[in-house]
């Protein structure tokens, strides 16, 4: 990386104060759309010679641009189809218009779902659905909200297509067999932390789940008001209209995708196959097979959400120029190195620092620096072994909690994490007020921590 000039710090801190200012106040205040402001944060570095143009275009992860870019055109397909919409109206029709339940399926089902779906893609998918639902049942949609930023943060981290950290951390962290490493190790415990946040959310808006009195004069009783749901569910999803070509060639595309994904490692797996194909390829590979069988690639190719491309490429040119004035480096000598040797310690530590930086940078961005900090302190040499001797098991357990606390510190605030930014942004345009960096806050911390409890417990005890 670049090196950083004497006065670089304090200019990087002018730009980041600037920056962060537009991301809290600039929605509101000045119509400034918060992938605008992370392109203003860009140039800025970049103009004030924090990083040169050179160094800011290197900065760039093309893998995770390439990788995100091929999962949305296949998911963009999928909801072109009408596949998604048909599977979400199912999930709800199971509810009987239970308000728990409801709440249970943007948890639990939306956070599957982002697991192999990215949670991006999730965020803007789950948004037509709470406007049905808030419409039908009158409850605010920022429980719902809150519901789907919870739900697929938390399932997006058992997998390294979930989120685009995971993905970095796949990639650069020299573990073996990515894929099923995250499902074997973050799996269990991304699911009960699912579950455990259904709990604290039915518990927290307890009050807001309860049917309010023009909904129950509606409905005279329980079982009514169940049999109107089911039917109303039943009509929409018999209504919606699916294009069957478009939805056969996208669902295999996407399953061949998945299924490359697992394919991939296992060849490397047992072929000890060093040159297997990466994530991002695979991706693009399916998205390319996607726009060459489908008749409707130009609609296809249009609802991919570009924005969110700039916003990521952005965000990395951003965070570069933070790394390279110095100001990164000076704000983690504040945290305790992580000790190689030591799982309880470095665990912690790696977890703290997660946590904490992720709200200043945002996890994507903060991982994608912090993976050198794991490598230049000894972490994942010994991962291009294929041996499972212990230091392999032990550094594997430490980038797998990078990867749990890093995706989990999305859950503390709105900025920590990208597809919080995207609910809000995809939301408020469509009339649903979206919530408070204040109101996430709140319960924020109450999640989060509960989460991080269970992953670290699950990663430092039992997968040891």
């Amino acid at each position: 990386m670049q090196q950083p000039s004497p006065s670089s710090p304090y200019t990087a801190i002018a730009i980041f104060a600037i920056v962060y200012f537009l991301v809290i106040f600039g929605r509101k205040k000045f119509n400034i759309p918060l992938w605008i402001s992370m392109v203003i944060g860009a140039a800025l570095v970049v103009g004030f010679q924090i990083i040169s143009i050179e160094s800011a275009l290197k900065s760039i992860n093309v893998d995770v641009i390439g990788f995100l870019f091929g999962m949305f055109s296949i998911v963009s397909a999928l909801d072109i189809s009408g596949v998604l919409k048909k599977i979400a109206l199912k999930m709800l029709s199971m509810t009987n218009g239970n308000h728990v339940l409801i709440l249970m399926v943007f948890v639990v089902g939306m956070g599957l779902l982002s697991a192999f779906l990215v949670n991006d893609t999730i965020a803007v998918l789950g948004i037509p659905f709470i406007i049905h639902i808030t419409r039908e049942t009158k409850i605010r949609p920022q429980v719902f909200l809150i519901a789907l930023s919870f739900g697929i943060t938390i399932g997006s981290a058992m997998t390294p297509i979930g989120n685009p950290q995971n993905l970095l951390i796949a990639i650069q962290s020299g573990i073996p067999t990515p894929f099923i490493t995250f499902i074997k190790i973050l799996g269990i415990p991304t699911i009960i932390n699912l579950f455990v946040t259904f709990l604290i959310l039915k518990i927290y808006f307890k009050k807001d789940l309860s049917l309010s009195p023009s909904i129950v004069k509606i409905f005279q009783n329980s079982n009514n008001s169940s049999k109107q749901y089911n039917l109303q569910i039943k009509d929409n999803i018999e209504n919606i209209k699916i294009n069957r070509p478009l939805a056969k060639v996208s669902t295999f595309i996407l399953i061949i995708t998945v299924l490359g994904f697992i394919l991939s490692e296992i060849i490397q797996f047992v072929f000890h196959f060093t040159a297997s194909f990466s994530l991002s390829v695979i991706a693009l590979l399916g998205a390319a097979a996607l726009y060459t069988f489908s008749k409707e690639r130009r609609a296809i190719l249009a609802k991919v959400d570009f924005t969110i491309l700039i916003f990521f490429a952005s965000m990395f040119i951003f965070s570069s120029g933070l790394w390279s004035s110095g100001f990164i480096s000076q704000a983690t000598s504040y945290f305790p190195a992580p000790d190689r040797n030591n799982l309880l310690q470095s665990n912690a530590a790696i977890s703290l620092i997660s946590i904490s930086l992720s709200q200043v940078l945002s996890n994507v961005p903060f991982v994608a620096l912090y993976n050198q900090v794991m490598i230049n302190n000894g972490f994942g040499h010994e991962l291009n072994n294929i041996n499972n001797n212990n230091n392999n098991v032990n550094h594997t357990n430490q980038w797998m909690m990078l990867a749990a606390a890093s995706t989990i510190a999305g859950n503390l605030t709105i900025l920590a994490a990208a597809s919080n930014i995207i609910i809000i942004e995809s939301a408020e345009p469509k009339g649903l007020p979206a919530f408070s960096f204040i109101e996430f806050l709140k319960i924020g911390a109450i999640v989060t921590t509960a989460n991080i409890l269970i992953y670290y417990i699950f990663i430092v005890f039992v997968f040891t």
